[in-house]
């Protein structure tokens, strides 16, 4: 199975990566929550360790805390299933 870098804003994830929701990157925003950093907070830390827009780095906080689904932020990547050109 292929990796890709996604380029949608610059962001430095991984398509794996982002389909782990054990991944360290989505514990590390679970323990910024449960520490009491503001969602703006987080979301600003995201952009500036993922890259990617506001919209991805509020999804990515949202799917991190499970008030999102992983499909809506992959489908915002353009990574999601149903996005792929076969």
């Amino acid at each position: 199975m292929k990796e890709y870098l996604l380029a949608v804003g610059n962001t430095t994830l991984t398509e794996a990566t982002l389909s782990n929701l054990k991944s360290v990157e989505y514990q590390w925003v679970r323990t910024l929550y449960v520490e009491g950093y503001a969602d703006e907070q987080i979301n600003h830390y995201i952009r500036t360790c993922f890259g990617g827009d506001d919209l991805f780095a509020d999804l990515f906080r949202k799917v991190a805390l499970s008030q999102e689904s992983l499909y809506v932020l992959l489908r915002h990547l353009g990574c999601a299933p149903s996005s792929r050109e076969l």
